[in-house]
């Protein structure tokens, strides 16, 4: 009779049950309060509140939105991968002691079986206390009312394919290091590790690339770090159109079903890997020897940029060339410490300095510098990058003032303007880094820090920020850069937008406050009605576009005598509401809702000057002034002083 291949052993799944019921009766608890306990608590806050206001249509979508809040809470992802990382630790520790691992493997059971069985033990540790909660949930939520049950079915499917990617991610991981703590640690490094290297070289970019900043985005290859791309997917999707906030749903479902494909090969290339495991590994950091130069190498290359980075920021060192040779001599010091220490882990010991770690530290070397000097003269062309117009969905530049839209013609002269400093970087640097003199500061150099973005239309977005040298007499000079931006920001509907919003036709004043400095040197100020806010508003959007702005524009660039002796010390601030999305001219939204049922609220805190006539006549008009002599300068202010 021929015997038959088991793949599942029933006594070690139960030992795994039994022996590790903490784990899984805590995520069971957890399930069970964040499901039917907290559904239950909604309702009762339902049932003893006044909601006497609310239409029974309103009312269940309130209750929609209450059940969606609850569901992104069950499926989060950090949580998940919490208990997966602690399932996966659990049924595989005896893979981290020898006389654990050999006494496992010395039962009359074959690798797979073992496997297998450790593996489905651990993944049921999470998918049945989630399936659980996910019916006590339905349960509850039929007894108290509650009509969305689609959504507790997405959130037990989002919940279920999270857990299944990061059990069987850590499971993985597990297969390459022979000690149990190594497992958390490694797991999260590279749930994280594109994100980070993208983060570390962003880092040092932003000290010796022209115009990069310190600016995490997300890029269309984060899903390289499932942990944070995931965790950027699975979120609610809020609608602002109505009156108040209205939850549509959860998104985040075609995400988890990609990575569950991706964790169906990972099961699959962890058991290949449990097969060539050797149990006397058990102890070692790494339980395969071709890891370990990658681990050497990943180790030094974060220590030695990030160190290199930051001593960079102690000394602040004053020109770009300067900062360079800082960061290129710490960068090869503790890069150099880093390779070493990384072998003291491998070697759990400190006799690691032996020839052939000598050269392989020389060619990690070799490559760290090729890749500080291809920065540094911009091989990879991250200086000189502009997106071409036609992938540009919207366009701003922030110089003092906020300008941009999504029209060809603006997208169009913030691209030309870009392409100008970037021309201009060898005569920009000059001038900014020029040798102090006896009596001056670097610091008193005129110029204006400038940035410049584009949401681009497959999602992602590029940003760079320059410091501009500025001039009076370039202010009309089209030639200049400065010139092109302060032309961009004197426009008349560019400046509307910047101080209210892009769809600033739609929107409706509600009130405000004029505040103005009084003889003895204190503030007043006068609350402005809805009437008096509107008055102020058309005389506000008067001077804008017959030009008598321009003055208050350009000078304050400078803040100089010119500036003091027209601006005034007085200043206006209008409350609006929008029913709708606030567009701001940044491209996005303004989402702030006050109260229920509340349109949406922004403010603009409006500055002028001697040359806005229609704005000073209104607010003699409502009574707040008597003349213009009411009014206090800057110059004005420091004379009383």
């Amino acid at each position: 009779m021929k015997s038959k291949t088991s793949y599942f052993n029933k006594t070690i799944f139960m030992k795994n049950l039994t022996h590790f019921w903490p784990i899984w009766v805590s995520i069971l608890a957890w399930n069970l309060f964040i499901m039917p306990f907290m559904i239950y608590n909604a309702s009762i806050q339902y049932a003893a509140g006044n909601r006497d206001y609310l239409s029974q249509a309103d009312m269940m979508q309130q209750r929609a939105n209450d059940i969606l809040s609850l569901v992104q809470v069950y499926a989060e992802p950090i949580l998940i991968f919490i208990f997966a990382v602690g399932a996966a630790m659990a049924v595989f520790s005896y893979l981290y002691n020898s006389r654990a691992a050999n006494a496992m493997h010395a039962l009359p059971v074959t690798r797979i079986e073992l496997f297998l069985t450790n593996y489905i033990s651990g993944l049921l540790f999470l998918l049945i206390p989630q399936l659980v909660g996910f019916l006590a949930g339905t349960l509850v939520s039929a007894m108290c009312g509650y009509t969305s049950m689609n959504y507790l079915l997405t959130g037990l499917l989002l919940a279920w394919g999270s857990s299944f990617f990061f059990y069987s991610f850590t499971v993985f991981v597990a297969m390459f290091t022979g000690q149990l703590f190594a497992v958390p640690i490694f797991t999260l490094i590279l749930n994280l590790l594109f994100v980070g290297c993208k983060t570390i070289l962003n880092f040092l970019m932003s000290y010796i690339s022209y115009g990069i900043t310190l600016r995490i985005q997300r890029g269309r290859w984060d899903f390289l770090s499932p942990l944070f791309y995931i965790s950027g997917k699975v979120n609610l999707n809020w609608d602002y159109s109505s009156e108040y906030a209205v939850c549509q749903g959860i998104t985040g479902l075609d995400t988890i079903a990609c990575f569950a494909l991706v964790a169906a090969a990972l099961v699959i290339f962890a058991y290949l890997v449990y097969r060539k495991r050797d149990m006397e590994t058990a102890g070692s950091l790494i339980s395969f020897s071709f890891v370990s130069p990658i681990f050497r190498w990943g180790v030094a290359f974060c220590v030695g940029i990030f160190l290199g980075v930051c001593f960079n920021a102690i000394l602040e060192p004053q020109t770009p060339m300067s900062t360079f040779v800082v960061i290129l001599v710490f960068t090869v010091v503790f890069g150099t410490i880093g390779f070493f220490a990384a072998q003291m882990l491998l070697e759990k010991g400190f006799r690691v300095f032996q020839k052939k770690r000598f050269m392989e530290c020389g060619i990690f070397l070799i490559v760290l510098l090729f890749l500080l000097a291809g920065i540094e003269l911009d091989l990879f062309g991250q200086e000189k990058k502009v997106p071409d117009a036609a992938e540009v969905e919207y366009a701003y530049i922030d110089s003092n003032y906020i300008a941009g839209g999504s029209d060809s013609e603006t997208i169009d002269q913030i691209i030309k303007v870009h392409r100008q400093i970037i021309s201009s970087k060898k005569e920009f640097e000059s001038f900014l880094y020029r040798p102090k003199t006896r009596y001056e500061d670097r610091s008193s150099a005129p110029y204006c820090y400038t940035t410049i973005q584009y949401n681009l239309k497959n999602g992602s977005s590029l940003q760079r920020s320059y410091m501009v040298p500025i001039d009076r007499s370039d202010l009309e000079n089209p030639d200049t850069v400065f010139g092109q931006m302060a032309e961009l920001n004197i426009k008349p509907e560019m400046y509307i937008k910047y101080l209210f919003c892009e769809n600033y036709d739609e929107i409706k004043m509600l009130s405000g406050t004029f505040t103005t400095e009084t003889d003895d040197e204190n503030y007043e100020a006068h609350d402005l009605s809805t009437e008096e806010a509107e008055k102020i508003y058309q005389a506000v959007l008067a001077d804008i576009r017959e030009g008598n702005f321009k003055e208050y524009i350009y000078n304050r660039y400078f803040y100089d005598e010119e500036y003091d002796q027209s601006a005034f010390v007085d200043t206006i601030s209008l409350e609006f509401s929008c029913k709708g999305e606030i567009r701001s001219v940044f491209g996005g939204y303004s989402r702030t809702v006050y109260g229920y049922g509340a349109s949406q609220t922004g403010y603009s805190d409006i500055g002028f000057d001697r040359n806005c006539k229609n704005i000073i006549a209104a607010l003699e008009d409502i009574g707040v002034i008597q003349s213009e002599a009411d009014l206090t300068t800057f110059d004005q202010q420091v004379q009383k002083e």
